[in-house]
């Protein structure tokens, strides 16, 4: 084995600048973010949308409806999910089945080589409402890379939305103790969901 390894084969894991993610600081534009730092970065567009307005749109899978507008000289988006119903129903369907034994051949391997439980089905809308109240509009997928502020994010799943818990028991097995997030509110120019 040569010395000159590339310093990026090693075991370190890359930084991750979580700010890359954030709502008001630009960044990516993913569905739910970076939207209106666009709208306001556009003089031309800014000022063809004075006023009041509204647009509603559904996702591809037209069960999320997406509401944006602008409401006394603030932008606002409002998101309604449709099935969230169903998916209460089919976490409490999936947590009686795992209470009784019955194994989910789709469940992760735990660490002692076992299947073990999928821990929730969160609904789209109320994993955006977690990362806006507590991590400052930090998405899911860029939270669950970092252990703490993934830990958090069960926590607040399994303390205020413990209807969407698939785990057995309702009691989610976090391997680190963290503590709770503080709610820090809706952003700005945001206006509940």
């Amino acid at each position: 084995m040569s010395n000159n390894q590339p310093e990026y084969l090693d075991d370190t894991d890359p930084e991750k600048d979580l700010n890359y993610y954030r709502q008001d600081n630009g960044g990516m534009i993913t569905n739910h973010n970076g939207v209106a730092d666009k709208l306001l970065q556009n003089d031309d567009l800014y000022r063809s949308m004075k006023g009041d307005w509204t647009r509603t749109s559904t996702n591809k899978s037209g069960n999320i409806i997406v509401t944006t507008g602008r409401e006394d000289g603030k932008f606002y988006i409002k998101r309604e999910q449709q099935n969230t119903e169903a998916i209460k129903q089919a976490v409490k369907n999936y947590r009686h089945a795992a209470e009784l034994g019955i194994p989910d051949p789709m469940a992760p391997i735990g660490e002692d080589g076992k299947l073990t439980f999928k821990w929730m089905d969160l609904p789209t809308v109320i994993a955006v409402r977690i990362s806006d109240q507590y991590f400052d509009g930090i998405p899911w997928n860029a939270l669950k890379n970092d252990r703490t502020l993934k830990a958090q994010f069960y926590r607040v799943v399994e303390t205020e939305y413990p209807e969407y818990v698939c785990y057995p028991g309702g009691k989610l097995p976090i391997p680190v103790a963290v503590p709770y997030p503080t709610k820090k509110g809706e952003k700005k120019y945001f206006r509940g969901h």
